[in-house]
């Protein structure tokens, strides 16, 4: 049941066309979206059709349609629902350009971590949407206050955007591991402190790095780890734009 299949003629974006007028009080596209990020948080993805959403609205899947064509649409509409919940109003009162992307950054991050369905969807589908092109339009308007140029402002965005996601993704897996072996019984448990005992003996470098702290998922020192790299990031374009000869 609606699955991500378009027929020909249909706008391959949901924000290429219009927002059609209610029709029926029960349903509007801020009352479905609302239903679809509650679905998605609860049973991710796999867990989302027309039929689902439907059942929570109280409505026949076929009243949907009015709205959106397909699942692929609600989720389009979601994701950037809670691209939304991102507060850049602080950063945009914020004199210093560093302090201020890497607070935008942090939002992102929590935003990603409380609805990690969207992870994947970040890298593999555009975001058109107004929160979306909001967000994309002050990191511009921060780069281009701290004197990057122009010919430099859409390599520095991507950039920050990929920095962000890679750390989430690489985040939320080890997260996931956390969470599953939080669940084992005993005998997985001695697998893997077994496992994590060849580890070290193999690689003590990175078993050192990895589990200098106890335990290594806590808050925050992940958040430590998120500000280090893009603070790292951050240095690497600030001198870029102080070495006009390097590029």
């Amino acid at each position: 049941m609606g699955g991500g299949r378009r027929t020909t003629g249909e706008p391959w974006s949901v924000w290429l066309r219009p927002e059609r007028r209610v029709r029926d009080r029960r349903l509007s596209r801020e009352r479905i979206v609302r239903v679809v990020v509650e679905v998605l948080d609860a049973e991710g993805h796999d867990g989302l059709s027309m039929r689902r959403v439907a059942e929570r609205l109280g409505v026949t899947p076929g009243s949907l349609y009015w709205h959106v064509a397909t699942k692929d649409e609600m989720v389009e509409l979601a994701l950037d629902a809670v691209l939304g919940e991102v507060d850049i109003a602080a950063a945009e009162r914020m004199a210093d350009w560093r302090q201020a992307l890497l607070t935008v950054a942090q939002a992102h991050r929590a935003v990603m971590l409380r609805h990690r369905w969207m992870i994947p969807l970040l890298s593999t589908r555009r975001t058109l949407g107004p929160n979306a092109l909001r967000a994309a339009e002050h990191t511009l308007r921060v780069l281009s206050r701290a004197g990057f140029d122009e010919d430099m402002l859409d390599a520095a965005l991507s950039a920050l955007n990929q920095l962000v996601v890679g750390a989430v993704v690489f985040e939320s897996a080890w997260r996931e591991g956390a969470e599953a072996a939080g669940r084992a019984d005993d005998h997985q448990r001695e697998e893997a402190a077994e496992f994590a005992r060849r580890i070290g003996e193999r690689h003590p470098l990175l078993a050192a790095a990895r589990f200098a702290t106890d335990p290594p998922d806590r808050e925050d020192v992940w958040a430590d780890r998120f500000a280090f790299g893009f603070g790292c990031l951050l240095n690497g374009l600030e001198a870029y734009r102080s070495a006009p000869e390097t590029r």
